[in-house]
């Protein structure tokens, strides 16, 4: 799981994939992002498509034993004029090295916020483009 987590930091989209199951579920609660690896690597690919950075800042990592690791974390993300700090509580399945399920809960209203405080920057980037 953190080799996937790094490989999202390096914006390395294809080394992330390479390290999902063919089936993996994610989850953005209450929304289902992908169910398999093609829309999985569509949609991973459209939130990261003005990326400059991702960087995760970890205030909890820990396996349950079982082949699921709990994080408590920051996701920091800036690209497309967009600049976000956001709190994220995740769940992550492994097996046999490969994510199989991803479920992410964070607030949406804090999401929105982020994403309403970068609005000029955001407005800036796309009339640039």
């Amino acid at each position: 799981m953190e080799a996937f987590i790094s490989a999202l930091e390096r914006l390395d989209l294809d080394g992330a994939a390479a390290l999902v199951s063919d089936d993996i579920r994610w989850v953005n609660v209450p929304w289902k992002s992908s169910s398999n690896k093609n829309g999985f690597k569509k949609v991973l690919g459209a939130m990261f498509k003005d990326a400059t950075r991702f960087e995760v800042q970890y205030f909890d990592i820990h396996e349950r034993g079982d082949g699921v690791v709990y994080t408590d974390r920051v996701d920091i993300f800036e690209g497309g004029g967009l600049r976000m700090n956001l709190p994220v509580k995740g769940e992550f399945r492994v097996e046999d090295g490969l994510v199989t399920d991803w479920v992410d809960r964070f607030s949406w209203t804090t999401l929105i916020g982020e994403m309403g405080r970068s609005l000029p920057a955001i407005l800036k980037y796309r009339l640039r483009r």
